[in-house]
């Protein structure tokens, strides 16, 4: 597109398709990292929360043995001096410190109380009086399970904690509490590393995006012009999307290919048969025509002369009834409304009986038409649409014949086969396939004034319709075989 022309009516329903699928994929991408990093921290929360309560446990047991064998010691007054008895409180009382622990007290009716004096005696009081931590209250302690002597253990406000009951000092309960902090941040200290990796990803999402966005709408709104232009008349258009990858997309695109090929060889087809058509309609009708004015004129006034003309008008008008007939035949097959009536019938002898309405016509022609003879041939077929088969190829082989038609009837394995030779030029080879395509006529030599063209066409769609097929052969040294095999019990 030149600058500074506006985009065209196909360039812009197709940017706005991209710009959709872009950001569809980028949102689909933002959100994918956003959920990714939830989960993440989750998993690291509960992780590291888990660890700090595992590790207290660890630690929890050994700590409150010595406490309890130094409380044993303290009440019995084992120091000899002050000095020496608060050295050992102040001692304990950092240890606690730097453990993050501290000793509460659980009273028989379930108070809790902070201080060490009930387990190392009111000398320790004031040196070893260490309080919970200020984001574990003592209302999160669950005095029930402490008083009957099991280990408590949790995390309360990013603060995991383990609570272990010493032994009773008379009617008192003191609890060794060790707490140790949980990181509460969702990353933690990977926070700016992970913004800068999910800003990296989603440019990276982004380039990748425009990409597939740009990879996925051109085959797109290339096979929307190209339906639109077969919409609109143009058979000739097509995808003709460039080398690439053997994807669904281009596979929809040769197949969008070969449908619009087929619909153009169609539409040639339905042109050359209506050229065809149009061409046996005027034959008849100029002759129709040109007779009859004469006739109406007084041109022709001698009665033998008005007679042969009025055989002639008599004859193409047969022929145009007929190409009607075989018109509205093939109409009927291609919508599917004809009907078949089967039943048990000698085939040997309905197609004899339809092979003698041409033996006169055969005769005039100096040709010699012939049934092989045999014994009877019964199938389930339609009597009249095998007749009208038999009379389609019969009018095909005396078109070309130059001495001899025969026709042969056998049933052997379920079908019977019908066969019309004749001793006329043959079909090239190439051109054996389209014989029964309408109106074709692969044969180059000059054939008599018999049929209407489209028999042939009538017999391959009726073989089709009867669960049968037909097919043109050779035959030596010169002449062809129609042969149409129906299956017996159809």
């Amino acid at each position: 597109m030149s600058p500074g022309r506006a985009p065209g009516p196909v360039a812009q329903p197709r940017r706005r398709l991209r710009t959709r699928l872009l950001l569809a994929m980028v949102t689909i991408a933002f959100g994918v990292l956003v959920v990714a990093a939830l989960g993440a921290a989750a998993i690291a929360r509960s992780t590291a929360s888990t660890a700090a309560i595992k590790d207290l446990e660890g630690q929890a047991p050994p700590v409150a043995t010595a406490l309890d064998t130094l409380g044993r010691q303290f009440r019995r007054g084992t120091a000899t001096s002050r000095t020496a008895a608060t050295a050992p409180c102040r001692l304990i009382a950092s240890v606690l410190r730097i453990s993050g622990g501290s000793v509460v007290t659980v009273t028989a009716d379930g108070t809790v109380e902070a201080g060490v004096a009930p387990l190392l005696g009111s000398s320790c009081a004031d040196q070893a009086n260490v309080q919970l931590p200020r984001n574990l209250q003592a209302s999160d302690l669950d005095v029930d399970t402490l008083l009957i002597g099991e280990l408590q253990s949790g995390s309360v406000a990013g603060t995991a904690f383990v609570a272990d009951p010493l032994p009773l000092v008379g009617n008192l309960t003191p609890v060794l509490v060790l707490t140790q902090p949980v990181e509460t941040q969702p990353l933690g200290r990977a926070g700016p590393y992970f913004l800068a990796t999910g800003a990296f990803a989603l440019l990276v999402a982004a380039g990748v995006s425009a990409y597939l966005a740009r990879r996925l709408t051109r085959p797109i709104a290339a096979m929307r012009d190209t339906a639109e232009r077969i919409a609109a008349g143009d058979l000739s258009a097509r995808v003709a999307l460039p080398g690439g990858p053997d994807d669904e997309l281009h596979s929809l695109a040769r197949s969008l290919d070969a449908m619009a090929a087929e619909l153009e060889t169609a539409r040639g087809h339905e042109r050359a048969f209506l050229l065809s058509v149009s061409h046996d309609l005027r034959t008849p009708l100029t002759s129709i025509r040109g007779y009859a004015e004469a006739i109406t004129d007084g041109i022709v006034e001698d009665p033998a002369e008005r007679v042969r003309a009025g055989s002639i008008i008599t004859a193409e008008a047969r022929r145009l009834e007929r190409l009607v007939a075989d018109l509205l035949d093939l109409a009927r097959l291609d919508a599917h409304q004809f009907s078949l009536h089967p039943h048990r019938v000698d085939t040997r002898s309905v197609i004899t009986d339809a092979v003698a309405g041409f033996v006169p016509s055969a005769r005039d022609w100096g040709l010699r038409l012939e049934v092989v003879q045999g014994g009877p041939a019964p199938a389930d077929v339609d009597p009249e649409r095998l007749a009208q088969i038999t009379a389609n190829l019969v009018e095909n082989a005396l078109k070309y014949a130059h001495t001899t038609v025969r026709v042969g009837v056998d049933r052997s394995d379920g079908r019977f086969e019908l066969r019309v030779d004749d001793d006329g030029p043959g079909v090239p080879p190439a051109e054996r396939e389209r014989v029964f395509e309408r109106l074709y006529t692969p044969r180059h030599a000059p054939g008599r004034k018999v049929g209407t063209g489209i028999g042939l066409a009538i017999v391959h769609e009726l073989a089709g319709a009867m669960g049968g097929s037909a097919r043109c052969e050779p035959l030596e040294p010169s002449g062809t075989r129609f042969t149409v095999t129906i299956p017996a019990g159809a």
